[in-house]
């Protein structure tokens, strides 16, 4: 039987239905949220909103049951199983050895912390206790359908506008995100509108507005082609038109089996089954469509400017990660938020060939498979174990004792499909913070309409009824709603830190160090953060460089300004380390500022520079700038076979380091070893005469020993192969500039330009010198550096 409902007071009333819109407006401000700002980080507020709206929500769902006296709770199986993976994210953040603040927070709020677990599970739980009769699931939906009817239109409206006058709006923006995450709703908005119609009662101008919505989105979806949201359409698809079938099927399969019974038989409803089975089996037949020709989409996003690009670790890599972590940490795993660390340890060295060498991810394949490596087997069991009672429970449910009401069962259907939907995208994709709290909320509305399944009841105490154990739910309620506001006060810290904390970064990279200090400064002081402290070190670093270079400075005051710089920044870089000791980029710049007091011949400043970077260098071992920044050191040190050594190194890592490649040259010839590095590199390109960098490395000796028409040959030929090198049409832009050839110089410099935008700025002022007929370049072409070139 449905649970009775009881008359409440107007205030408590007041009181639920403001919980209820504070709910729904959380989740609509996190989707619709952003600012066109590279200043305010765009994720990380959609995090905090979604925070904060759990803050704000939990005490108006506290104060409203307090005034009440009462709680009321939905059958508690499945509000325990979601508290599963908070279990385990917080034995894990607890016994893992990871410093549980960094575990709780992360840098901000990010999916795989301890942090934003729980406010994702606070939402889902308090979708099950705020959302509890039939007008609320009304009007939870009916908000629900007017945002993605509003969503829906604007991002075609952004298309639409975006090839017209992209310098208003680019055709590629996505207000949820990205559009990889735009995808993952268009996708939920689909199968909600097949549900919709198959199972509730529509007007026919409802039915009307809600297929527009239905064609549009799946428009959308075909720019969007994610392989991954086609999938799961088409199975829902198919789901509904099997079960359509069965149903229309039921109407007639006895009729059919008497053939005296046919003159009597009652036609089918044409219009309702009909529609059933069309709409669903079209959705289908559009999913198989683009599943079957994947290029189509993509090829329909290419004429429309619209670039998804979707990069993350492959299974193999997460998993052999995952094994990594598992041999070392099997338990409780490395700890929340530290994938990125492991994968650093762990990564395929292979990866150096591709675009994507100096990529550090911070996550795997998935969002659950990362959660996985991370937790250990607590995580596994956490999840596993809800998953389990999620979908046993559910589908028990939904087969054996569905709610009797249609709107109810309805509302059973759509939330447990919307639930396993966006739990499926977690698991197979990387989404952003808000579908993943979806996911939760979703399951919690499932959970809250358990109490409408047959033979299934709510409970609820009554304060009055129960003095002493309504004394202890008032006190822990109180407790709750006080812990609640210091939440706030500390949510509202941590987004400002990491408001100034990108304020400092793009002055940084601006070069406004003044500006960056400040805002690194006011970042630290709300909340101290390894990254803040890294800036900072960085900042001391710049200034240190000045310094070295200043005409206007006296000796006394450089001296004096140059050790308060690198004390500072010292300072600054051993508390990052100290702060997360596992980040290499804390080591990194604590070896920068020890090396800058090297040439000056600071006792134990190249001894406490080169153990920095072997400690950097231990925590990301295929990374080939590492040793290349050694290198360098040695350099400083005078120790040129270290160096030798060290580039070596970098090159087997990375054998199209031209960096590396061309710092090694110019050591070689140093140390007068030109005819004998010339001939290893042609011996190396006769067995490969068609690798690009070997053919460059040639091209450099070869201009080093003045034979500038090997050169020319040995660069041209490395540019046949690969068009895209853009530093051998640099240098070979030098060797013809040396030969006073300005317009084949011009041309190789203006093919770099060509390559995008940032090339043609950074090389700018080469090209006029060239096109002018002058020599930008230095007389000796060993001293030239590689092209500041993407």
């Amino acid at each position: 039987m449905p649970p009775q409902q009881q008359t409440v007071a107007p205030r408590s009333r007041s009181l639920e239905t403001i919980s209820i819109w504070a709910l729904l407006a959380t989740l609509v401000v996190a989707i619709f949220f952003f600012l066109p700002s590279s200043i305010v980080p765009f994720a990380t507020t959609k995090t905090f909103l979604l925070a904060a709206g759990a803050l704000i929500t939990l005490a108006l769902y506290i104060l409203a049951r307090l005034g009440r006296g009462n709680v009321i709770f939905p059958p508690l199986a499945l509000v325990g199983a979601l508290w599963l993976p908070v279990v385990a994210y917080a034995v894990s953040a607890t016994f893992s050895g990871t410093l549980f603040s960094n575990a709780l927070w992360g840098s901000a709020l990010e999916p795989d912390t301890l942090g934003f677990i729980l406010v994702a599970t606070v939402l889902g739980t308090l979708s099950a206790l705020v959302l509890r009769r039939p007008e609320h699931y009304q009007l939870f939906l009916r908000v629900g359908a007017y945002v993605f009817g509003v969503l829906t239109a604007l991002q075609a409206l952004i298309v639409i506008i975006g090839q017209f006058s992209p310098g208003t709006v680019s055709p590629a923006f996505s207000i949820p995100g990205s559009f990889n995450d735009l995808g993952v709703l268009l996708g939920f908005g689909v199968i909600g509108i097949l549900i919709t119609l198959r199972f509730l009662g529509l007007s026919g101008r409802t039915r009307q507005l809600l297929s527009i919505a239905g064609v549009v989105s799946l428009v959308l979806l075909a720019i969007a082609n994610s392989p991954l949201i086609w999938t799961l359409i088409a199975l829902v698809s198919l789901g509904l038109f099997v079960e359509a079938v069965m149903q229309r099927g039921t109407k007639t399969v006895e009729s059919d089996l008497d053939e005296t019974a046919i003159m009597n038989e009652t036609p089918v409803e044409a219009g309702e089954s009909s529609h059933s089975l069309l709409v669903p089996l079209a959705v289908l037949a559009i999913s198989l469509f683009f599943l079957i020709g994947g290029t189509l989409g993509d090829a329909l996003a290419n004429a429309l400017h619209i670039n998804i690009l979707n990069v993350r670790p492959s299974w193999q890599s997460t998993l052999a990660v995952g094994q990594n972590v598992y041999a070392s940490s099997p338990v409780f795993g490395t700890g929340p938020g530290t994938f990125g660390v492991e994968w650093l340890k762990h990564r395929d060295a292979a990866l150096n060939a591709t675009v994507f060498w100096n990529v550090d991810f911070s996550s795997g394949i998935g969002f659950i498979p990362t959660s996985l490596v991370t937790t250990g087997i607590v995580g596994i069991i956490g999840w596993l174990a809800f998953f389990g009672l999620f979908l046993v429970l559910g589908m028990r449910l939904l087969i054996l004792r569905a709610p009797q009401d249609a709107f109810a069962r309805y509302v059973s259907i759509f939330s447990f499909v919307a639930a396993v939907y966006f739990f499926a995208v977690t698991i197979f994709d990387l989404p952003n913070t808000v579908i993943i709290a979806l996911a939760f909320v979703f399951a919690g509305l499932f959970i809250s309409s358990t109490r409408f399944a047959g033979g299934g009841e709510q409970w609820g105490i009554i304060f009055a009824k129960s003095p002493r154990l309504g004394f202890v739910i008032v006190f822990l309620l109180t407790i709750l709603l006080l812990a609640s506001v210091g939440a706030a006060y500390a949510l509202v810290g941590r987004y400002i830190a990491a408001s100034q904390l990108a304020t400092a970064s793009s002055a940084f990279s601006s070069g406004d160090l003044d500006a960056a200090d400040k805002a690194a400064q006011n970042s630290i002081a709300f909340a101290p953060s390894a990254a803040a402290y890294q800036i900072e070190a960085g900042i001391a670093s710049s200034r240190l460089d000045k310094i070295a270079v200043s005409t206007t400075m006296t000796p006394t005051a450089a001296q004096q300004a140059f050790q308060t710089a690198l004390s500072g920044g010292i300072n600054a870089a051993l508390t990052a380390t100290r702060i997360t000791p596992s980040d290499y980029q804390n080591w990194l710049a604590l070896g920068n500022l020890y090396s800058k007091a090297v040439p000056l011949g600071v006792a134990g400043a190249y001894d406490s520079a080169k153990t920095a970077y072997q400690k950097a260098q231990a925590l990301n071992p295929t990374n080939p700038q590492i040793p290349y920044i050694l290198a360098q050191l040695d350099i400083a040190n005078k120790n040129i076979k270290g160096a030798e050594d060290n580039l070596k190194t970098a090159i087997t890592l990375k054998q199209d380091y031209t960096a590396a490649i061309f710092l090694l040259s110019q050591l070689e010839v140093q140390d007068g070893n030109v005819k004998d590095a010339l001939a290893a590199a042609l011996a190396a390109a006769y067995f490969t005469p068609n690798d690009p960098n070997i053919l460059f490395q040639v091209g450099i000796l070869r201009a080093a020993t003045n034979d500038f028409a090997g050169a020319i040959v040995a660069l041209s030929s490395a540019i046949t192969v690969n068009p895209q090198f853009a530093n051998a049409r640099y240098f070979l832009s030098a060797v013809y500039a040396k030969q006073g050839d300005f317009k084949s110089a011009a041309a190789q410099m203006q093919a770099i330009a060509d390559m995008s935008a940032d090339n043609a700025h950074m090389v700018a002022s080469q090209l006029a010198a060239l096109s002018a007929g002058k020599n930008p370049f230095p007389a000796n072409l060993l001293s030239v550096s590689p092209a500041p070139v993407k």
